[in-house]
């Protein structure tokens, strides 16, 4: 399905989201690359998607959410992190979070953190708010393959194993999203800002936010912790 006008998609909204409560799996245009996306509730669609990027079944996957609040259902906000989601989303910002203990195992992956956001575009957004909960938001590529900023690209490596691609013309971005998450300093006072990939949104950029914002600088160390994924 081709995206004519974003203001005008109530129609693909509705046949991507019946897609993905059925189980089925989808690819679509966002703020960044194109995603590939399913409904996480549904264990057998997760694998599947997995399956089609050949991606290790044991590795989690993120989830895009329509809005903050339907994103509180997996994950208690801190304070730092609640001015990071005000300031940045919707947006090309992930957060790596903690999961609330009633988000599924087949979701966690057996671990205590899930990766999240809140995307600037109103595709993704749309599909979950119409199924009442996040969809999956990886990137439209096997794994190892370049990231696709043109439906083209996902079409190439994924071919036939995708129900449903939403061409929504080449993306504005050229990076993925920028991917973060609030660490402590094992003490009580301000927190560190972990990176684990930086994107989109440069780390200059977040820093440049973050120390113009009161509410940041009473909770941010003004430290950035770099680390890989």
């Amino acid at each position: 399905m081709r995206i004519d006008d974003l203001e005008k998609c109530d129609t693909i909204i509705e046949r991507a989201a019946e897609i993905v409560k059925s189980g089925g799996i989808i690819v679509y245009p966002t703020d960044t690359s194109y995603g590939i996306g399913c409904d996480p509730r549904l264990p057998d669609a997760l694998d599947r998607l997995k399956d089609v990027k050949r991606r290790d079944r044991r590795i989690g996957v993120p989830l895009l959410f329509s809005d903050l609040s339907q994103c509180e259902e997996y994950h208690a906000f801190g304070g730092l992190e609640r001015v990071i989601a005000r300031l940045f989303w919707p947006g090309g910002l992930t957060l790596v979070v903690d999961a609330k203990p009633e988000v599924p195992d087949h979701i966690t992956v057996g671990r205590s953190t899930i990766v999240v956001r809140v995307p600037n575009h109103v595709i993704p957004r749309g599909i979950a708010q119409k199924i009442g909960g996040p969809i999956v938001g990886t990137s439209a590529n096997r794994t190892g393959g370049p990231s696709p900023f043109d439906v083209a690209v996902a079409i190439d490596q994924l071919g036939e194993e995708v129900d449903l691609y939403i061409d929504g013309g080449p993306s504005l971005a050229t990076s993925d999203s920028t991917i973060i998450g609030v660490e402590s300093t094992g003490t009580d006072g301000p927190l560190n800002i972990k990176v684990y990939r930086e994107g989109q949104l440069t780390i200059d950029q977040l820093s440049e936010s973050l120390k113009v914002d009161t509410d940041a600088l009473s909770a941010w160390s003004t430290r950035f912790v770099y680390t890989d994924m």
